[in-house]
């Protein structure tokens, strides 16, 4: 079984023209149509790996990598791949200057529709999509922004393909190879016309 996890702001319609569109989409608090009350990441992955059959794939986008790698770590018997789009243990500091984390919280708080929009071209993204509830997605990339994964990721003990875009200007190249460099059993394919949003 195949199932899937959706990067920040955006839901499940990411993954229709992919060829994950026959997966099982799983959606974050505040996004598409979860009924998840959380914010926490880890818990979040808790709560979502509980749903999934043993022998999975999980590919995670974004914010979605980062759960879908916790997912591999407290449900070892159910994970037997990830597959991760921009992924990073440590979005801020590493990815992103703290500096500009705040920054952006704080624009977030004062003009968010706005500033969504500019995150999602930021992204890479053109057209239209759905506004996620305000005050969960806040809080949900909060917690994101204050996840380090860096001591997690050498316990994840399956195979994992690692894809990023050689224009992410988000999560970046620093990000994957972030990733890469502690997983111990990944590999990764750069894509030098891609931004962050791959699809």
């Amino acid at each position: 079984m195949v199932y899937t996890i959706h990067g920040w702001s955006f839901n499940k319609d990411v993954w229709l023209k992919t060829p994950f569109v026959d997966a099982f989409h799983l959606e974050l608090p505040g996004h598409g149509s979860s009924t998840l009350q959380i914010s926490d990441i880890s818990k979040v992955a808790k709560e979502l790996g509980k749903v999934i059959e043993n022998g999975s794939t999980v590919v995670g986008w974004s914010i979605g990598a980062s759960v879908a790698i916790l997912m591999a770590v407290y449900f070892p018997e159910k994970v037997d791949k990830l597959i991760l789009y921009s992924p990073t243990p440590l979005f801020c500091g590493l990815s992103q200057p703290e500096v500009v984390c705040k920054r952006f919280l704080k624009k977030l708080n004062r003009d968010f529709e706005a500033t969504v929009s500019w995150f999602r071209k930021e992204c890479g993204f053109s057209g239209t999509y759905p506004l996620p509830d305000k005050d969960k997605a806040i809080k949900l990339l909060e917690s994101y922004m204050n996840l380090d994964l860096r001591n997690v990721l050498p316990k994840v003990s399956v195979e994992t393909d690692i894809v990023v875009g050689l224009k992410d200007e988000v999560t970046k190249l620093s990000g994957a190879f972030g990733c890469f460099s502690l997983l111990p059993f990944s590999s990764i394919k750069i894509y030098p016309d891609k931004f962050h949003f791959l699809f």
